[in-house]
């Protein structure tokens, strides 16, 4: 239970540091950048998993499908934040409490989490 508490930090602290400084290094996509963004951060937090199921015990080895589920939901969260316009105002509200790569990232953390 630890090494996974350990795993959705590391992924989660990895992922918002490491994820904008390699969307930087990509050309620039202009209004899709927060779908880069996502796919970005789906790729990020396998890798970082892919790593820690190295060294922290308990904890398998993500596949592919774990790869595709982290990224979809990334998508997912990019999705709502695009959408967020015409979402309810009380949503809308609600929704504007955290950056918007944010939801992504924790889309990523989710997808991940599931398919593992």
């Amino acid at each position: 239970m630890l090494s996974r508490a350990v795993l959705v930090a590391v992924q989660l602290i990895v992922g918002w540091m490491a994820t904008p400084r390699l969307l930087e290094a990509l050309p620039p996509v202009g209004g899709l950048g927060i779908f880069a963004y996502a796919v970005l951060a789906g790729l990020v937090v396998w890798l970082v998993g892919l790593a820690l199921s190295q060294v922290l015990r308990d904890t398998r080895q993500p596949s592919s499908a774990t790869l595709m589920a982290a990224i979809l939901i990334a998508v997912a969260g990019a999705l709502l934040v695009s959408f967020r316009g015409s979402l309810p105002v009380e949503l809308r509200g609600a929704l504007r409490a955290f950056s918007d790569e944010l939801y992504p990232l924790l889309g990523a953390l989710v997808g991940y989490a599931l398919k593992r």
